[in-house]
């Protein structure tokens, strides 16, 4: 399932950033090569924001807000170093 495969994908990227950012002492460059440029290239806003056109506002809704929760409580559990 396309949904479920892109969830993952962004929470997995969300995950590497933020390990990359609280976990590692890293120059500004290795900083931006990990986050901005592998993880946000890994990362897959245009499916997301394709999946959300095609699925009704309630669906696109849960969505979101899934994303948005688990995405802010991986940061919080690797900054913490859970």
């Amino acid at each position: 399932d396309l949904a479920l495969a892109t969830f993952i994908v962004n929470l997995f990227g969300v995950a590497l950033a933020a390990i990359c950012t609280y976990r590692f002492t890293l120059t500004t460059d290795q900083r931006l090569f990990l986050v901005t440029g592998f993880a946000g290239g890994f990362t897959t806003y245009s499916a997301f924001a394709l999946l959300l056109y095609d699925l009704s506002l309630a669906q696109a809704g849960r969505y979101i807000v899934a994303s948005l929760i688990l995405s802010l409580g991986l940061i919080r559990l690797i900054r913490a170093g859970v």
